[in-house]
């Protein structure tokens, strides 16, 4: 699902970020890139939880993300306490075309 920016005219592809939960704090996703808001936890994507039916939520979104670019990547809860960072290294993956699925369960 390879398409060009009408306004960049840079080559994207649409990314899904999923990462499951047994809680129901609020999860986004920060990166290094400005899609993923550069590390501000105030401009990082908001995910959307669905209920699972083996417990927990799905947390999901998308964006478009530019092809041939190595992104690393965090899914954080936001919890009464303040942002709760997913423990161990950063994902990291490169844009390349067709569909990225990137799934994970949120690392304590």
């Amino acid at each position: 699902m390879t398409q060009t920016s009408l306004i960049t005219g840079a080559n994207k592809t649409k990314v899904f970020f999923k990462c499951v939960t047994f809680d129901q704090w609020p999860v986004v996703v920060a990166g290094d890139v400005p899609e993923l808001g550069n590390w501000n936890l105030g401009e990082a994507l908001p995910a959307h939880p669905q209920r699972r039916p083996q417990g927990g939520f799905e947390w999901s979104t998308q964006i478009e993300l530019p092809l041939g670019h190595t992104i690393e990547y965090k899914f954080i809860k936001k919890t009464d306490h303040g942002p709760r960072w997913e423990s161990g290294n950063n994902h990291r993956i490169t844009i390349i075309p067709g569909l990225h699925a990137l799934n994970t369960d949120f690392r304590e």
